[in-house]
């Protein structure tokens, strides 16, 4: 059932118990923007909760104490302000990013405390945000579930400019970034981000939490980076090639799905390399495999800041 249509300035000031309701007429979810607000305060609480690792779960990220007055914190698309009002009370000094300019009025009534920037959360750059907010952010975000996948390899990019991301999105997407080898999920998301980070599948949330009701249930992700780490032995954009190329045939051998890279770089794969398939290798062992193919290289050239996002998505 539909949550209540009653909306007003009130909606910030809502006790933890209490339900939130949603706008009126004049404000209704928008499907060019795959909107779907949160209408349930528990799983609010539990969302919220996921910041600091506090999820109840034996293999829960680290648990984060330096958040202190959310300087650091950043909200992606916090439409009718579901999150952002039990968000604000614990980080005043937290930062709002919204491109639907009837939300961002909407909070500025509500939630006259909270900062809030008016922008596409794929433009963000999230580097030059962490180095005027004092360090690495911690985000999080009820995601439009057709720009999920982006905004994930956007905070890729700009790492370790991002310590953490909180994030819904579909249950299936999800699965695919902590399934294991030798698994029908297990493909490009799970080996890019298993390298990179930590995700970790907190908890599922039903279609009946959103208004309106999504059609699949979805999960509360994590994704924990390392303060540090030492750099990858291969080029990132080599990284890159070899993954989408191995995955594109997913269970042919590897001489075989990787021909056309072989023969442009005049490499050979050993016969015990040749005949393993994408899906059996680990996340790790893609590192080994671009080394064969395109040698050493640094990580990054100077300057090179984009790429596993699209081209379209930032300038920066």
């Amino acid at each position: 059932t539909p949550p209540p249509s009653a909306f007003g300035s009130d909606y910030a000031g809502l006790s933890a118990g209490q339900t939130p309701t949603l706008p009126s007429e004049g404000f209704k979810p928008k499907q060019s923007l795959g909107q779907n607000y949160l209408s349930d305060q528990n799983y609010v609480l539990k969302i919220v909760n996921c910041l600091r690792g506090e999820t109840g779960k034996d293999d829960c990220p680290t648990k984060l104490t330096q958040i202190d007055d959310g300087a650091r914190v950043v909200e992606l698309g916090p439409g009718a302000g579901a999150l952002s009002r039990v968000l604000v009370e614990r980080y005043p000094k937290m930062l709002a990013i919204e491109l639907d300019g009837r939300a961002v009025d909407l909070l500025a009534d509500s939630l006259p405390g909270l900062t809030v920037l008016k922008s596409d959360v794929l433009q963000v750059d999230y580097r030059a945000i962490a180095e005027l907010r004092g360090g690495p952010l911690v985000i999080v975000g009820n995601l439009p579930y057709y720009i999920t996948s982006q905004i994930l390899f956007s905070f890729l990019d700009c790492a370790p400019a991002v310590r953490r991301g909180c994030v819904t999105m579909q249950w299936e997407v999800a699965q695919r970034l902590v399934a294991k080898p030798r698994t029908k999920d297990y493909g490009i998301l799970s080996v890019v981000f298993q390298l990179y980070c930590k995700p970790v599948v907190n908890f599922k949330i039903p279609p009946t939490v959103f208004y309106p009701q999504p059609k699949v249930d979805s999960a509360m992700v994590t994704v924990d980076f390392p303060p540090t780490r030492e750099p990858f032995p291969v080029a990132a954009a080599d990284l890159r090639r070899t993954i989408t190329t191995a995955f594109s045939q997913r269970r042919k051998m590897m001489r075989s799905s990787l021909k056309t890279l072989l023969i442009q770089e005049g490499v050979e794969l050993p016969e015990e390399w040749g005949k393993r398939r994408p899906e059996e290798l680990k996340p790790e062992e893609f590192l080994t495999l671009t080394e064969m193919i395109y040698g050493k290289k640094p990580e990054r050239m100077e300057g090179e800041t984009r790429v596993w996002r699209h081209m379209k998505h930032g300038e920066w």
